[in-house]
């Protein structure tokens, strides 16, 4: 007898999924009863709902394909729903399915029972509860199609328990066709036109560039036009970062004087980004809702274009697509003035990026880590990072190779850093895995260290152990000076906790240890985590405490 579980999993290996991720509940045994029979997907047991959607999440990043994750009814289903908002907030394809009661308890506040239409209504793009079996194969085929179209987002399955033992009566559903929006020719060179004549144009990268034959394209329209790239929010690895087009980095902390010299630009072409608040740097690059300069937005949703911002032109298609095309178009001569103007942005990145050692009085600057990677990470290493302050290090002083990989959240919810670096290393077994945590994060979803051992995923987990929520202590220096409330953290011994689960565990107690301690992580066949005594008073990459008192310079 073929059941609805069986259905569900055909159905999965006819959308290519190989990997899924999970933690086991009894109200979807039958669908881990097909899987076990399933040669053609691996499944990944985690310790934690949260951090098998985390996983699932980060490996759609890897693939850009869908990621699957399967958790139980009501705790579990609360648990992943971090990543159901992470995956909205990141325009991320994402297919939750959820373990529901058995139909007839339906309604009845029957244990662990949640309606699932409510709790993720605003996070999810579409939530569906499956009571007929024979419908199962093609809900699922159809989560995938609405998952990955317009802005790819989350979609939420609810199975009831009863109803994946029940007979189905045709096997997996085939894909369904994704039609991707595509641009008029006249849009294409509307856009052409405008850049050719611009002085000082402005191009902002999105995640929709991600993938490396859009990278490709982005740098050979980059290049063809004479056009500066600012990457979007967490977006920092599409566009090769010593190139002398790239602008900036356009996240958390970037320096007034950086984002003074983008609002020159007199022409910002948007591409593949949403312009959230953290990309526009408070809807002031452009400015909302009238930009100072001509604003156009190619995005494959309509819903996100002309909702913030006036734009000059805004044009639903695909953005790979769009500026594949755009840079196989000879460009005319660039303007007179163009040149100075890449020399002005590219000045103004190398200054600020530029490294330069800071000795701390409480331990280590997380600079000299991220000093350390500069010299050892390979072009294809993968660099996944949980929330916080210690990020601004990477941000400001890693240079990005497109051959690299960054995955962050954009939706900056502490807890990614550790299951993204498992994904990885699972998805990329022969390439460097690094993740840089705070000790917040780290005890989290840290407990995902366990699951890299029993799947031998060589991550190389850093944590930067200030003893402290360093981004809320922070906030709280600038808002209430001195009254620290609630920041303070006793931390465990990281590199022997590390050890108490059968991973390498090191220390990083002063500067001059970094490089070392980098080398012999790397080296090692396993995972491995690395404690870094790090400094307090170096808060973040731009500023230290003290300069954050009442009446003194803030450093940049």
């Amino acid at each position: 007898m073929n059941r609805a579980a069986d259905a569900l999993v055909d159905t999965l290996v006819l959308h290519g999924v190989d990997r899924v991720f999970c933690v086991p509940g009894e109200s979807y045994l039958a669908v881990l009863d097909a899987l076990h029979d399933c040669d053609e997907i691996h499944v990944v047991s985690c310790r934690h709902e949260g951090g098998a959607g985390y996983m699932a999440v980060a490996d759609a990043k890897l693939t850009g394909a869908p990621g699957v994750a399967l958790v139980s009814r009501g705790p579990g289903a609360c648990n992943a729903a971090i990543a159901v908002h992470t995956a909205e907030q990141d325009a991320v394809p994402f297919i939750l399915f959820i373990g529901q009661v058995p139909r007839p308890d339906l309604g009845r506040g029957a244990f662990q029972e949640v309606d699932y239409r409510i709790t993720f209504g605003d996070m999810a793009k579409h939530v569906e509860e499956v009571h007929d079996p024979k419908r199962l194969a093609k809900v699922v085929a159809q989560a995938f199609q609405i998952a990955q179209e317009g802005t790819p987002g989350p979609v939420v399955v609810v199975l009831p328990e009863d109803m994946l033992t029940d007979p189905a009566e045709n096997t997996g559903a085939s894909p369904m066709a994704l039609e991707k929006p595509r641009a008029t020719d006249a849009q294409v060179k509307a856009v052409a036109a405008a850049i050719g004549r611009a002085k000082r144009p402005l191009l902002v990268a999105g995640g929709m560039l991600r993938l490396a034959s859009a990278r490709a394209a982005l740098l050979a329209c980059s290049e063809a036009w004479s056009l500066p790239v600012a990457t979007s929010f967490k977006n920092q690895d599409i566009f090769p970062n010593e190139h002398d087009h790239f602008a900036a980095h356009l996240g958390y902390g970037v320096p007034a004087t950086i984002r003074e010299t983008l609002q020159d630009a007199d022409l910002i072409v948007a591409m593949g980004t949403r312009l959230g608040d953290v990309t526009t740097q408070g809807y002031l690059l452009p400015e909302a809702p009238q930009p100072r300069q001509p604003l156009i937005h190619v995005y494959p949703d309509g819903e996100h274009l002309d909702h913030v911002f006036d734009t000059s032109q805004a044009i639903c298609a695909d953005a790979e697509d769009f500026i594949a095309r755009l840079a196989a178009i000879s460009p005319p001569k660039a303007p007179q003035g163009r040149g100075e103007w890449l020399k002005r942005l590219r000045d103004a990145h190398r200054k600020m990026s530029q490294w330069k050692p800071w000795s701390a009085p409480d331990g280590v600057n997380f600079g000299h880590v991220v000093d350390a990677f500069r010299n050892q990470l390979k072009d294809d290493a993968i660099v996944t990072m949980d929330a916080g302050n210690f990020n601004s290090w990477v941000h400001r002083h890693f240079p990005f190779k497109p051959t690299q990989i960054l995955l962050g959240a954009v939706s900056g919810a502490m807890g990614l850093g550790v299951p993204s670096a498992v994904a990885a290393a699972l998805r990329h077994p022969d390439r460097q895995v690094v993740t840089v945590c705070g000790d917040g994060g780290m005890l989290m979803t840290g407990n995902e260290l366990a699951t890299a051992v029993q799947y031998g995923a060589r991550v190389r987990i850093f944590v930067s152990n200030n003893k402290s929520y360093g981004t809320i202590r922070l906030h709280q220096e600038k808002a209430f000076p001195g009254r620290v409330e609630a920041t303070a953290l006793v931390n465990p011994d990281f590199a022997k906790w590390a050890e108490s689960f059968g991973a390498l565990g090191l220390r990083i107690d002063k500067a001059e240890d970094a490089d070392r301690v980098l080398k012999e992580a790397l080296a090692h066949d396993g995972p491995v985590v690395i404690d870094v005594a790090a400094s307090l008073e170096h808060i973040s990459a731009y500023t230290n405490l003290t300069s954050l008192k009442p009446g003194r310079a803030k450093k940049v």
